[in-house]
């Protein structure tokens, strides 16, 4: 439990008389402004407190932590909340019930009897409306991005008024407006180049592979047709629910991340972080240890002795990994662009090599705008944060649910307009049942074959798992070319094995 943080964490230990004149002027100012935030902050946390006592569930559905609290007195009163209805699990917060905890914690029952006792949280609660709840939420993290900003250094003395009417977005807009005229200003030259100097140097950088992005894993074929995953460039992933758009992007990513000691992350929206390490399980038995298990084994557990030695073997491989930090994971609890936009920025800066979203959707705070109209402007800012970067992206959205064999933007689910910053678009689907071996529509096959490039023809066998992709843009090859792979992702084994060729539906 965190009371014993709560119990050592009062700011009346240390004399400001003894230190103050150690301290500079920048230094008792940022001390002074940092007194005046958590004044205007403290109405905000003792009413939050109030209504978590009032409806408790709101603890359950909301990710809170108490290092968001700052006033001593509400970091108590939430901590005793969260410990009833988390830890022990009980549903309601009255007098008694707190008591009872209490009796449990004799010196926090000591901070909570100094403070005030249940009459506190009676008093703060008595006019306070609860579906004011998450307006108060987002007024205490608008005053911890502001906490940040101060100990960061950044002057808002003279600004906190002005932040009491604005909300988190407004002055993240602002400091962001700052920054860009700073920045603008420095480099308001325009370059301009001779299209015909420097061809030389061009070749030697293009010889040495400038030219080439991060490869697909396993995927010969697209590799040679696309070139990669090339920095400051997005890849569009499109499926149709139940193909595995989330399997596939990790199946392209992860494996390449660990071959090269390259770093992604992954932004998700639909899942949490264990769909990925259960994925990464399984390529593990199938493509290090070749001795692949089912995810539905995996998934149902009850393991005999040699499954379970595998699996350790395989979590025993991860850790000793897990200091290289190949991979990052965010999952979104709420989708916004916006959140988003923050997040690139933030890992483009760090140096991340992939970033891929997954899966792309209609922001949450885009309502008053048509989706499609929404999903391309999110998509447009996207591509303006990542286009000058070292960064690649790849991005996963939805398709329709009707049975084109051949794959177009008409498919698209939602905005066709996405495409358009993409320098790469793939569509996906799983082969149908007459494009096997001796169906009414088979696919005809070929693989290249040695040194001197043989076609040789092969066909779909039944019982086998396969993955048609679609090229459907490429800026840096050719397009309207399918590549046909072999796909079992009930053991995540994904690897080319040559082109095919669909026959448009018209």
């Amino acid at each position: 439990m965190a009371s014993k943080n709560i119990l050592s964490s009062t700011s009346s230990k240390t004399n400001p008389n003894k230190t103050a004149s150690k301290l500079t002027a920048y230094q008792k100012e940022q001390i002074e402004t940092l007194k005046k935030i958590n004044e205007f902050k403290e109405a905000c946390e003792a009413n939050i407190v109030a209504i978590l006592y009032k409806e408790p569930d709101l603890i359950r559905e909301n990710n809170i932590e108490l290092t968001e609290f700052t006033n001593n007195c509400w970091r108590v009163y939430f901590e005793i909340a969260k410990e009833i209805i988390i830890t022990e699990k009980k549903n309601v917060l009255d007098e008694v019930t707190v008591g009872l905890f209490l009796s449990k914690h004799p010196k926090l029952s000591q901070k909570y009897d100094e403070y005030g006792g249940y009459q506190i949280i009676e008093n703060a609660g008595a006019y306070v409306k609860i579906e004011n709840f998450y307006g108060y939420l987002d007024e205490m993290r608008k005053w911890n991005a502001v906490i940040k900003l101060n100990s960061r250094g950044f002057g808002i003395v003279d600004k906190l008024k002005d932040f009491c009417d604005m909300t988190i977005e407004d002055i993240y807009r602002e400091y962001e407006v700052y920054l860009n005229d700073i920045f603008i200003n420095a480099g308001t030259d325009v370059k301009s180049y001779n299209g015909f100097e420097g061809m030389t140097e061009l070749i030697e950088a293009l010889d040495k592979g400038a030219g080439v992005g991060i490869p697909f894993a396993n995927c010969e074929y697209l590799n040679k047709e696309t070139g990669g995953m090339i920095p400051g460039e997005i890849v569009g992933m499109g499926a149709s629910t139940g193909v595995g758009k989330s399997t596939l992007s990790i199946n392209y990513i992860f494996p390449s991340m660990i071959k090269y000691n390259l770093k992604a992350l992954f932004i998700i929206n639909e899942e949490d972080q264990t769909k990925f390490m259960k994925e990464a399980l399984i390529w593990y038995l199938s493509n290090i240890e070749k001795s692949p298990i089912q995810k539905h084994v995996l998934r149902d557990g009850n393991y005999d002795d040699k499954t379970k030695a595998l699996l350790l073997k395989a979590a025993k491989w991860f850790e000793e990994q897990k200091d290289n930090r190949n991979i990052t994971i965010i999952p979104l609890e709420s989708y916004t662009s916006t959140m988003v936009c923050k997040i690139l920025k933030k890992y483009i800066s760090l140096g991340v090599d992939v970033i891929c979203l997954d899966t792309l959707k209609e922001s949450s705070d885009s309502r008053n705008e048509e989706t499609w109209k929404a999903l391309m402007r999110d998509t447009v800012d996207f591509y303006n944060i990542i286009k000058r970067s070292k960064t690649a992206m790849v991005i996963t959205y939805q398709l329709t649910k009707n049975r084109s064999r051949y794959l177009t933007v008409a498919d698209i689910n939602a905005s066709k307009g996405i495409v358009d910053v993409f320098a790469l678009n793939l569509f996906f689907r799983r082969p149908l049942q007459d494009e096997y071996k001796g169906g009414k529509r088979e696919l005809s096959c070929i693989a290249i074959k040695g040194k001197g490039n043989n076609r040789v023809p092969f066909s779909l066998k039944e019982g086998e798992h396969y993955m048609i992709c679609f090229i459907s843009k490429n800026r840096r090859g050719n397009s309207d070319i399918q590549i046909i792979s072999k796909a079992d992702f009930s053991i995540n084994k994904y690897e080319d094995l040559g082109y095919c060729n669909v026959i448009q539906d018209f």
